[in-house]
């Protein structure tokens, strides 16, 4: 969907992805969700929000996960000249390592970051935009399928418009801090297990 390069997934293998926490009233009942199903999910986070929630980013990463930025206040890019997009994504990915660790990530390695969304910012990033961010050491992480989750719209709707474009593999994005995505979830793993789907997880 965004025009980048696609992970190398077997047929019937999908990526879990959530976006925009972590959410002190969702995130744990995503976690619960995620363990209950044996699933290792990739959060990408909002930086601000890491910072004043250290204690679920602990949570999530202690229970395995796979964490990203999603850059540090979710701005709407296409109002941001590239040099403060990629200002705005460093400072996301600071917050959340030190959400996370206390600093730095340690080891260093691949930094994965997710770019926020908006009507108005284009869903394919520039290439310049692309070079600029690799040339610190970050990768984009794209994804393939969503059900418009972000709308908040009764999870059935998000069902049947995930499912009615699914593709034989992918990166499945959803979104922390909807209420009716916590119903969306088990739904979603449910309905892949009954599929035969095989759910991978995304590690740096």
């Amino acid at each position: 969907m965004q025009g980048l390069p696609p992970l190398p997934l077997a047929a019937n293998e999908y990526v879990v992805t959530i976006d925009d926490g972590p959410n002190v009233l969702t995130t744990p009942k995503f976690l619960e969700i995620l363990r209950a199903h044996c699933i290792k999910a990739s959060f990408f986070l909002v930086g601000r929000s890491a910072l004043a929630n250290r204690s679920l980013v602990q949570m999530i990463a202690t229970q395995g996960h796979t964490i990203g930025s999603h850059s540090f206040r979710h701005p709407d890019l296409a109002k941001l000249r590239q040099k403060d997009i990629v200002a705005e994504i460093q400072l996301g990915i600071d917050a959340v390592e030190v959400a996370q660790y206390g600093g730095r990530r340690p080891g260093g390695g691949p930094r994965l970051v997710r770019l926020p969304g908006s009507a108005n910012a284009p869903p394919i990033p520039p290439p310049t935009l692309i070079e600029a961010l690799r040339k610190y050491g970050l990768t984009i992480a794209g994804y393939d399928l969503s059900p418009q989750d972000w709308r908040n719209s009764p999870p059935e709707e998000s069902f049947k418009r995930l499912f009615d474009g699914i593709k034989d593999r992918g990166v499945i994005v959803l979104h922390d801090g909807q209420p009716n995505t916590v119903f969306l979830l088990p739904m979603v793993l449910e309905e892949l297990k009954r599929r035969g789907a095989k759910i991978v997880a995304l590690v740096p």
